[in-house]
């Protein structure tokens, strides 16, 4: 190592001051300050992932460790799947077992985890100081910055954030207890850095971390590159480890199915990426007042090549970050060597830069490298406060803003997400031409305010949509998120009894899916936009064939004929949908041709005996023609086999006739049907009303 790199730690009045061993009350103050600062949330509610991931994913009862730490992150939710975080799902899983359905433990614990992370952070700091003036204050002080840093609030706020929690825990842990030459240490330290990256994949910062921290720590002597070897060796190892378990659980160590730069070439990736370092990340950690939970390409646009001055500015900061160091390195400042290299490092596996990471950007993906800017900017403070009036005067103003403001602004932004309708409207009011906040208010206010659903969706559906570069197509999320803005559209406006613009909306809905269709013979699209298509032609289909009941003579064969074109289309990506059946055979009853329409479901049903809805469209056909009992047969086995899928009126009403039936078989089936609905606890109404009638019945 040079000899700056090996300078002596001096302070303004000259000499040599080193810290004693810091007391632990600034460790305990740290997690005091993040229950004050996040405290109001612990009784929030799920919100986001946390929804689909823990509250409503079925595989996470029982609780079973074993089995669920071989579980995909996503398993049971019905996202894409890739990744492998097994020690935050079971963490989730065990927290929601004890607590039930409430998130309570869940939040609370998250609190705690960052109050953790930042004593460790102060831990880390400190150790690294160590034989420098004031260590102790500046390493608490930039524990503090980082604590109350609205960067934090998606991570303590959402209970998936649990898993930046955990993985920052180990990581950060695995250092700390990997100091000197003990095998044991070494040991301990590659557990830890195992369940870093089984917690999340960020936990890959273990090892820039470890070997920084050995490399340019103020008291390392001669023996540093020894030292950062040996850094090197257990973490890599600890990372190792944990892609074994990885392979193991889910046979893959790279895969995750990501559409967000699907269709993009490396450079267009890179480019983007960079342009999003940028103009979205890096103003985010002084003036953090334009978080969102998800950044799509219209609140950061693509950018085409690394002419673009967004590009531009993202690679000279890169380039600021990598090189600053050394120069500071020059001037004995391993501090801010270690900060910038640590916050570079620590950004760059989530960057986009050498792989798709699933979103544009994200708070979240700041959080584990935050703490390594935070640590020049304590030291700033710290210097300032020691010198003269007008530097203490600075210190103060950097310290209201990054410390009281940001505070503030941290309290006000955690309290938006103790309930997912504050945080939508929050999102929607902050972004609001983005189709993804737009796009989920719609849905969660379709039913409690359908007319503001309206607008919602609205304004989502005329979105404008950005290009992939060097294409005619726009990224498939972007694309499937108007395509399900304007058929969440359609369905409002069918229901407020106004076909006609549910049926342009429906006809536009159809020409987007098309142009997903078109894009994936070209591009990696992953969606169905046949099943896309095929939707919204049967939704066209159905409006049309609910206006021909009251056409005029004049009218109805225009408005058949539009049906008849609508599913003709259908059969083409699908020839075998049930449900185009169900919609033919009712426009084959509105031109008076049933015998037509028995041939068309008599056809399907031979064909595909065991479908669902195709059995219930043949017993139909059955009571018409007189066989009763044939088709209360189907109904009852139906009804029976897709219970938790059928309506629940209709069970009850088949199973009501089923008891008068002449076949015994068919009444005990309807009796077990029966005593099915009767176990019902459902907590709506309707279907307790469900369960009351069919007891009654039953004991009738």
């Amino acid at each position: 190592m040079s000899k700056t790199l090996r300078g002596a730690t001096s302070v303004a009045g000259g000499g040599e001051v080193r810290d004693a061993r810091p007391s632990a009350w600034r460790g305990a103050s740290l997690i005091a300050i993040a229950f004050l600062l996040f405290g109001g949330t612990i009784g929030g509610e799920y919100v986001f992932d946390g929804v689909k991931l823990v509250r409503d994913n079925p595989l996470l009862t029982p609780f079973e460790p074993l089995r669920i730490a071989r579980m995909d992150w996503w398993a049971g939710s019905g996202e894409p799947g890739g990744l492998y975080r097994p020690v935050s799902l079971v963490w989730l899983a065990g927290l929601r077992a004890l607590a039930g359905s409430a998130p309570f433990l869940i939040n609370f614990a998250n609190v705690a985890l960052h109050g953790l992370v930042a004593w460790l952070h102060f831990a880390l700091l400190w150790r690294l100081l160590a034989g420098r003036p004031g260590a102790a204050a500046i390493a608490w002080i930039a524990a503090l910055i980082a604590l109350v840093h609205p960067l934090g609030v998606e991570v303590v706020c959402g209970q998936v954030g649990a898993a930046d929690l955990l993985a920052n825990l180990f990581l950060i842990g695995a250092v700390l207890v990997a100091r000197g030459t003990s095998a044991w240490r070494f040991l301990l330290g590659a557990a830890l850095a195992a369940l870093a990256v089984l917690s999340k994949e960020s936990g890959v910062a273990v090892i820039p971390l470890a070997v920084l921290f050995e490399a340019l720590r103020v008291e390392a002597d001669g023996a540093w590159k020894r030292r950062a070897a040996r850094a090197l060796a257990w973490s890599m190892l600890g990372v190792g480890l944990a892609l074994v378990c990885r392979y193991a659980a889910i046979g893959s160590l790279t895969r995750v199915d990501d559409p967000v730069f699907a269709g993009f070439s490396w450079l267009a990736r890179a480019a983007s990426a960079c342009a999003a370092f940028a103009s979205y990340s890096l103003p985010l950690l002084v003036a953090p007042w334009r978080q969102i939970a998800v950044v799509s390409h219209q609140d950061v646009l693509p950018a085409s090549g690394f002419g673009d001055p967004r590009a531009i500015a993202g690679v000279l900061a890169i380039l600021a970050l990598s090189i600053a160091p050394v120069f500071a390195l020059r001037r004995g400042r391993r501090d801010i060597a270690f900060g910038c290299w640590f916050f570079l490092a620590a950004w760059l596996p989530t960057s986009n830069l050498f792989f798709s990471t699933g979103a544009i950007a994200a708070s979240r993906f700041l959080y584990a490298g935050s703490i390594g800017l935070c640590l020049p900017l304590a030291w700033l403070l710290f210097e300032a406060w020691s010198r003269s009036k007008a530097a203490r005067v600075l210190a103060v103003v950097l310290a209201s803003w990054f410390i009281v403001a940001f505070g503030v602004v941290t309290f006000r932004e955690s309290s938006s997400w103790r309930s997912e309708r504050e945080l939508l409207e929050a999102q929607v009011e902050r972004a609001p031409a983005s189709v993804y906040p737009l796009i989920d208010q719609a849905s969660a206010l379709s039913a409690s305010d359908p007319a503001r659903a309206k607008q919602l969706f609205a304004r989502a559906a005329e979105s404008q949509l950005p290009r992939i570069p060097g294409t005619e197509f726009p990224p498939e999320d972007l694309l499937e998120s108007v395509y399900l803005a304007r058929t969440g559209l359609a369905q409002l406006e069918s229901k407020s009894s106004d076909p006609l613009a549910a049926e342009a909306s429906y006809r536009t809905a159809e020409e987007l899916a098309e142009r997903g269709r078109e894009a994936r013979k070209t591009l990696p699209f992953r969606g169905d936009w046949n099943r896309h298509r095929v939707f919204a032609l049967q939704h066209l289909a159905a409006s049309a064939l609910e206006r021909a009941k009251t056409a005029t003579d004049a009218t109805l064969a225009v408005i058949l004929a539009e049906a008849q074109r609508a599913l003709d289309a259908c059969d083409l990506c699908d020839p075998e949908s049930s449900e185009s059946v169900r919609l033919r055979s009712i426009l084959m009853q509105r031109r008076g041709d049933p015998l037509g329409r028995r041939r068309v479901i008599e056809e399907a049903w031979l064909a595909r005996p065991s479908d669902p809805l195709l059995r219930i469209l043949w017993a139909n056909e059955l009571r018409q023609v007189g066989r009763t009992e044939e088709g209360l047969a189907l109904e009852v086995d139906v009804a029976t086999e897709v219970f938790d899928d059928f309506d629940r009126r209709r069970s009850l009403a088949i199973a009501k006739e089923g008891l008068s039936s002449k076949n015994p078989a068919t009444v005990a089936k309807a009796r077990a049907l029966l005593e099915r609905l009767a176990s019902l606890r459902g907590a709506d109404p309707e279907t307790r009303a469900i369960a009351k009638q069919a007891a009654t019945y039953g004991v009738r």
